[in-house]
């Protein structure tokens, strides 16, 4: 029976993909979420590139999300670099952790990445801090929760077609 580190190794995911992916997630953060909303929104940015990270290492690298953090920072209007030194973080963190997480199904993943997603969130929290702004509230780790329950159907939406072809080949 293939595993699905196998299947990563086997049969990697077009580019297609992959960017049209990362374009949709950076669609998806600069869409009006409203005052609360944007405190409350998932990292969608963030989400897909740690799953890229995980399957595509080799094709999506740190760099890749240097660039990402700079464009969400502009798009942001945020201190320049925050979120491209969280997005580094991540993936220096991601791809560290690369072999063990990728034994896991995306549920047993999620609490597996959130100390990820946290100290992603603040390494951006610090550089807006830092740079004048105020504390965060209650709703910085509602956020990160959030973030961790997304990541499963996001990963599940990315990972539909390894699902599909497992099912047709057996």
């Amino acid at each position: 029976m293939m595993t699905s580190r196998d299947r990563v190794l086997r049969d990697p995911a077009r580019l297609p993909l992959v960017f049209g992916s990362l374009l949709a997630a950076y669609l998806l953060a600069l869409l009006p979420w409203g005052t609360t909303g944007v405190q409350l929104q998932p990292d969608w940015v963030l989400l897909v590139l740690v799953h890229w990270w995980l399957r595509e290492p080799w094709r999506v690298g740190q760099g890749a999300g240097f660039l990402a953090g700079v464009l969400m920072d502009i798009a942001q209007t945020g201190t320049l670099g925050a979120h491209a030194l969280a997005y580094s973080l991540a993936g220096w963190l991601t791809i560290r952790l690369r072999t063990r997480l990728l034994g896991f199904a995306p549920a047993a993943q999620a609490p597996q990445i959130l100390p990820m997603l946290v100290l992603s969130r603040l390494a951006t929290t610090a550089g807006a801090v830092l740079s004048g702004g105020s504390m965060p509230s209650w709703m910085f780790f509602a956020a990160c929760l959030i973030d961790m329950i997304v990541w499963v159907p996001v990963t599940l939406m990315l990972h539909y077609r390894d699902l599909e072809r497992s099912h047709r080949a057996s």
